[in-house]
């Protein structure tokens, strides 16, 4: 993963900037969805994994858990760092999410839940962070991750927006187009519009990513796709536009 730790690290500052304490997709759509799949935390150890400017982990510090996070961009931990008060209840880590050995310093049955927020369509291979979080949790945890929808919201679909005749009248219609589902890929993209760089995103269809945890020892329970609600005044091109088409896809995957 090192090349795409590269490019995370360069682009850190940026994101940090931009996104501070939480976009608006991450506080409307991913942090509720995941708080109420995770369900009560107070006095739970928690894992964040690939946990960027740590604004997730320090969410959950409010709600009171005493959180471990870590994120195989050292600039990424460095700004999750000085975002965080010092009698926050978070430590952080610099560690590979792809690399076997480095994780097992996560022990096992350590943790009572674990969530990896908008970042598994960022790793070349998850396979060894979802084996290396099923032995770090404690039978009945739970981990809850959210990605980008690969349906609907991957590199290669495309939003539409038209004006059609009704009965006479002129309507607009917004959409997404895509033409490459189920074999994975990976291709270039931009997580914030006009970023420095763009960043890999690595494409797997919904199959693919339940059968890797299944793989791990995981079985599912919890299956959530939120959407934004209709914004009048949102551009053409925005979520708002499309009520029924979920950006996000977030998961609920429990070690029994």
């Amino acid at each position: 993963m090192d090349d795409t730790c590269a490019v995370w690290n360069r682009l850190a500052r940026y994101w940090d900037e931009s996104i501070k304490e939480g976009n608006a997709f991450q506080r409307r759509l991913i942090m509720p969805t995941t708080d109420a799949l995770l369900g009560d935390v107070a006095g739970r150890q928690v894992l964040d994994a690939c946990c960027g400017n740590g604004n997730y982990a320090r969410h959950l510090a409010g709600r009171g858990a005493v959180v471990t996070a870590f994120d195989g961009a050292a600039a990424f931990i460095d700004a999750a760092r000085a975002r965080t008060p010092a009698a926050a209840a978070v430590t952080y880590l610099t560690l590979d999410a792809t690399d076997a050995i480095a994780l097992a310093v996560l022990g096992e049955k350590a943790f009572d839940a674990a969530v990896c927020s908008m970042a598994l369509m960022d790793l070349p291979t998850i396979a060894p962070l979802l084996a290396a979080v099923a032995r770090a949790l404690r039978p009945g945890g739970a981990l809850v991750f959210s990605v980008c929808h690969p349906a609907f919201n991957s590199p290669r679909s495309t939003a539409t927006a038209e004006m059609f005749n009704d009965a006479g009248r002129m309507r607009q219609r917004f959409g997404v187009t895509t033409g490459h589902y189920l074999t994975p890929y990976t291709d270039l993209s931009e997580g914030i519009l006009h970023q420095p760089e763009p960043h890999p995103m690595f494409h797997r269809p919904i199959s693919l990513l339940l059968r890797e945890c299944f793989a791990a020892g995981f079985v599912v329970d919890g299956f959530e796709e939120p959407a934004f609600a209709f914004e009048k005044s949102a551009g053409p091109f925005s979520h708002a536009k499309r009520p029924e088409i979920p950006p996000a896809l977030v998961i609920r995957a429990k070690i029994l």
